[in-house]
């Protein structure tokens, strides 16, 4: 059950972000570059796959511009998609 929770944070996560890197009318790759990020990084992210450090969130929450509350938003899901994935919940092919 807690693998499903951290999947689902996670892609909730992934989601938000890319919705957010939409919003701003930038690809992967600008995003990337942006908030000194890795594109296979960002990608991870977006997908669900990874996720973020807290340095991470801040570095893209920058990145995106966002503002109050979207950027206490972001941040609030951040810490609890890297909260859940810190748990110690075994991780799938890991």
């Amino acid at each position: 059950m807690e693998i499903d929770q951290d999947a689902d944070l996670r892609g909730a996560f992934g989601r938000a972000l890319r919705e957010h890197r939409r919003h701003a009318r930038l690809t992967q790759e600008e995003l990337a570059v942006k908030a000194g990020l890795g594109i296979r990084t960002l990608s991870d992210l977006e997908r669900g796959v990874a996720g973020p450090r807290p340095a991470t969130a801040e570095l893209l929450c920058t990145a995106l511009g966002l503002e109050r509350p979207a950027a206490e938003d972001f941040h609030a899901l951040a810490r609890a998609s890297w909260q859940t994935a810190r748990s110690g919940a075994p991780r799938p092919g890991r």
